[in-house]
């Protein structure tokens, strides 16, 4: 009888699919990178390559990145945590929910932007094309970390 109810409490964390979406997916990228001053190779490092570069009339370089911003790993740890436990509590009915969900919420969000730097190759002007996120918790060229 212990075995039996052993294998049916640990039945919900063969199928925690929520679980394993909610620890991967994109890693969140420093937009603070995106603010006037920022070294060009700094943004490269974090941002990863432009899709085009141009250079503007003026001589000035001009680099449009399209990325996937994904969460911080707190948050995706505790939602690991979350529906974990929600999984355990409800023998596995909860993934019904849990799965969908994360699965659209999840995969991060994609951001467009355009920078223009200035003679020194340094961040002068982002001009954001898309913002995909449904709640920016930083702002582009914010170091803060607050939206």
């Amino acid at each position: 009888m212990w075995k039996n109810l052993l294998v049916l409490m640990l039945l919900p964390l063969l199928a925690a699919c929520s679980v394993v979406m909610a620890t991967s997916g994109p890693e969140c990228k420093d937009l603070s990178v995106l603010k006037r001053g920022t070294d060009r190779y700094q943004v490269l490092a974090e941002l990863g390559q432009p899709v085009a570069t141009e250079v503007e009339a003026d001589g000035r370089k001009c680099d449009i990145f399209k990325f996937m911003q994904g969460q911080h790993g707190a948050v995706k740890a505790g939602k690991a945590l979350l529906y974990g436990a929600a999984d355990v509590l409800t023998f596995g009915v909860a993934e019904l929910v849990t799965t969908p969900v994360e699965g659209v919420a999840g995969k991060g969000a994609e951001i467009k932007a355009r920078v223009l730097y200035d003679a020194q190759n340094r961040v002068d002007e982002v001009q954001v094309l898309g913002d995909g996120r449904w709640i920016p918790v930083q702002s582009i060229g914010d170091g803060t970390g607050q939206g």
